[in-house]
């Protein structure tokens, strides 16, 4: 029997593993990830990659090879019945993309594995994890290969990606609690070469009790959605391009041409929830950790999100770095994040499939009340994933330093990037624009020192000083110099400096005056510091670090 070792096992090869294993390798933290499938699936499973998801694949440098296989969608249009009721506005979007991109799975995994590939990394496919154990060293695995060979790996940490059946969930016997919906879900990838909606839009439909939407693929494939209510006759049978041109007939699509399908499925989904999302050394990500309905394409970007929250917290405990409470954070952000998300999925349930009429006509009335604008916008932030903030988290600065959050309030706007917020999207100006999000990188933490509209050159050099010296490991140091370059100022010898022209930057993270905000490496604003308070800084990184 083989015996090795690595610095984290990831189980499970799927777009929440890989991007788990691509964040992790960017800190040059040594990863193993095995999948017990022997190749990619053929089935394209989740195609829908939301705003969010494409931020942090920029951050993790994929974002161009996945933008260019895919199909951007930058609206949707709801009709009840046959008549249009309202557009959702994806191009509104306060984010570098404003649209929703059309990506068959098996093409994101591969534009991952490719990226993990540059870096080294393969994936160790016909690979499964029989069983585990742990104890307060470490974590051993048993593995089994296709062709009867065994291997006892030791890890310091191993992360279940492993999907709704995970065998790293079973081994350590949490709770997966939650319940399978009676509707009947039916899906297919079909050639349409003579559509006649707008192809590069996505088109919903709600009907008498279940729903019919149509999403562009790309090549002429499209993806058919829809659902049969619990009465149907045809429950839990394989559905034909028959039944799905059955449900287009009335809508006046029954002229299209359904040919050459690349699968079709049926199935009751399920929303599932694990009651953990961390025993001691080993936690659990994506569908491991939660599955939901397909109403809001939430599933594979939820997961994605998980992934990049965990990374760093993971790369500092395998350095011996983190505190328990840093990986504790863990399962306090995303676990909330899931049964937000949850909620909304049942909430649209309710609306879209309920057999009570009422709810049924309130749905409709809603999607005429989305024509106004500011009730569109929050739903497609609520659907995009730009929204999810850690507000309530014990790791960042309201919680670990409430002296700090109090002396922050002079410099800073309440309300505007508040610790545990997403950072909002911005443009920083060097040789060209450069959105903030190709700014950040996954490795460190990043400290925007923010001039305000009367620079002092000296307590932006102090401030950037101070967190040289104490935390230099730790954070990358950007300079933000409002109006325009400062003569005699460049700030490279601490860090890069920006321009903020028309103060667009200072005004998204809510800068009344020069001061500094710390960014996490998942993106998401972890402390907001006055020029004059760099303590602040220090109290947030001893609550978290050894």
């Amino acid at each position: 029997m083989k015996t090795s070792s690595t610095d984290v096992l990831i189980v499970g090869a799927g777009p929440v593993g890989l991007s788990l294993a691509l964040a992790l390798a960017q800190q040059s933290i040594q990863v193993r990830i095995i999948d017990k499938q022997p190749s990619f699936s053929g089935e394209s499973k989740a195609v829908t990659l939301q705003p969010r998801t494409l931020e942090l694949f920029q951050m993790l440098g994929v974002v161009e090879p996945i933008l260019a296989a895919g199909v951007r969608n930058p609206v949707m249009n709801m009709y009840a019945g046959t008549r249009r009721a309202t557009v959702l506005r994806y191009d509104r979007l306060a984010t570098e993309f404003p649209f929703y991109l059309h990506l068959h799975q098996g093409q994101t995994e591969r534009e991952l594995v490719r990226a993990l590939g540059d870096r080294g990394i393969q994936v160790e496919r016909a690979t499964a994890l029989e069983r585990l154990r742990q104890d307060a060293a470490g974590v051993t695995a048993h593995l089994r290969r296709a062709d009867g060979g065994d291997e006892t790996v030791t890890v310091p940490f191993l992360v279940g990606c492993d999907g709704g059946h995970s065998q790293v969930r079973g081994e350590l016997g949490l709770s997966f609690t939650g319940a399978r919906y009676d509707d009947n879900w039916i899906m297919t990838d079909v050639r349409i070469p003579d559509m006649s909606l707008s192809r590069d839009e996505r088109h919903g439909f709600i009907l008498d009790r279940f729903p019919f939407v149509v999403l562009n693929l790309g090549n002429d494939y499209y993806r058919l959605i829809s659902a049969r209510p619990p009465d149907s006759p045809l429950k839990g049978q394989q559905p034909t391009l028959e039944e799905f041109r059955a449900i287009m007939t009335p809508l006046g699509l029954g002229h299209w041409t359904l040919e050459a399908p690349l699968w079709l499925v049926q199935y009751q989904p399920s929303q599932r929830l694990v009651s953990d999302y961390r025993v001691g050394r080993v936690l659990v990500a994506g569908d491991a950790a939660h599955v939901n309905t397909p109403i809001a394409a939430q599933g594979l970007n939820t997961g994605v999100l998980d992934a990049v929250n965990l990374a760093w917290k993971l790369a500092l405990a395998v350095r011996g770095k983190a505190r328990e409470a840093l990986l504790d954070s863990y399962h306090a952000e995303r676990h909330p994040a899931a049964v937000s998300m949850f909620a909304e999925n049942d909430r649209l349930t309710q609306l879209v499939f309920g057999a009570n009429p009422l709810l049924r006509y309130l749905a409709r009335k809603q999607l005429r009340l989305l024509n106004l604008p500011a009730l569109n916008l929050k739903n497609v932030l609520g659907t995009s994933q730009l929204g999810v903030h850690y507000r309530r988290s014990p790791a960042i600065q309201t919680a670990l330093d409430p002296r700090g959050t109090r002396a922050a309030r002079a410099a800073f706007q309440a309300g505007r990037a508040e610790p545990g917020d997403r950072v909002p999207h911005f443009f920083l100006h060097g040789e060209r624009p450069t959105a903030i999000h190709a700014v950040l990188r996954p490795d460190r933490h990043t400290l925007l020192v923010l001039s305000g509209p009367r620079p002092d050159t000296d307590r932006l050099r102090a401030l950037a000083s101070h967190v040289r010296e104490r935390h230099g490991e730790q954070v990358h140091v950007h300079f933000v110099l409002a109006g325009q370059r400062l003569a005699g100022f460049d700030g490279a010898d601490l860090g890069k400096a920006w321009v903020d022209p028309q103060h667009h930057a200072h005004q998204a993270l809510g800068a009344r005056q020069a001061g500094a905000v710390l960014i996490r490496p998942d993106a998401h604003v972890a402390a907001r510091i006055p020029l004059a308070a760099p303590e602040g800084l220090d109290a947030y990184f001893a609550a978290l670090l050894r």
